[in-house]
């Protein structure tokens, strides 16, 4: 029986890269986004190029009945859920005293509460030889001026996953990837710094690579592990 995945955040960016890679190695992709367009592209793009195995849904991951409607559907669809990436999130560049309360809120819940609430969904169901992967970042690992928010919450991926990894059981493990700077929309946020700097900036696709060889190098990557790029 083919893997099967959930990929959050999934409509483009890294996440859409994932999903289309392990499409291609023949997993079951479950895409997520909160734009049906980004999530009808993706399914599109991955039925053409790949399998028929794709299940599009979407879903704001940071609503805790959403998730669970996400999880049901994908095991109605296919039975069994072998692979979780939490990979949805969100970023302001801003100082902490002009970031709002909202603001703050959306950060936590798009990037931490998210992977929260999908990775408590999904325990239940995930098979005994299971793969979680939290994608935080170098900003999860180093604070830096204006992202006060985004930092907090990608420092949470890191000690959530971390933490869970002592709670599951048998050959389930759980690991956190920090990629650097990633050529994605969200650096349009600062157009001059991202046109200085696009050039050497991780491609999406690199770090798609990179988690795809995590969840299937069990030997080389650990229960806990946390692996930069």
């Amino acid at each position: 029986m083919a893997r099967t995945a959930i990929v959050t955040g999934s409509g483009r960016g890294i996440g859409k890269a994932t999903a289309l890679l392990l499409a291609k190695k023949g997993v079951n992709i479950v895409v997520c986004s909160r734009t049906k367009s980004e999530v009808d592209s993706t399914v599109d793009e991955a039925r053409k190029l790949f399998h028929d195995g794709v299940l599009g849904v979407v879903c704001d991951v940071g609503v805790a009945s959403q998730v669970d409607a996400l999880v049901k559907k994908a095991v109605a669809r296919f039975g069994q859920i072998d692979i979780l990436v939490n990979n949805a999130g969100i970023f302001y560049a801003k100082k902490l005293v002009d970031t709002s309360e909202k603001e703050w809120d959306d950060t936590m819940n798009s990037n931490l509460k998210s992977a929260f609430l999908c990775s408590k969904a999904v325990l239940p169901h995930l098979t005994k030889t299971g793969t979680i992967i939290n994608v935080s970042s170098g900003a999860g690992k180093t604070g830096f001026e204006n992202l006060s928010a985004y930092c907090a919450s990608k420092f949470g991926m890191m000690g959530l996953a971390e933490s869970l990894s002592w709670e599951v059981q048998g050959s389930i493990r759980v690991m956190a990837i920090c990629p650097g700077e990633v050529d994605t929309r969200m650096q349009e946020s600062d157009p001059v710094y991202y046109r200085e700097n696009r050039s050497r900036m991780l491609k999406p696709e690199q770090v798609a690579e990179k988690i795809a060889e995590m969840i299937f190098d069990t030997r080389r990557y650990r229960n806990g592990q946390s692996v930069d790029i």
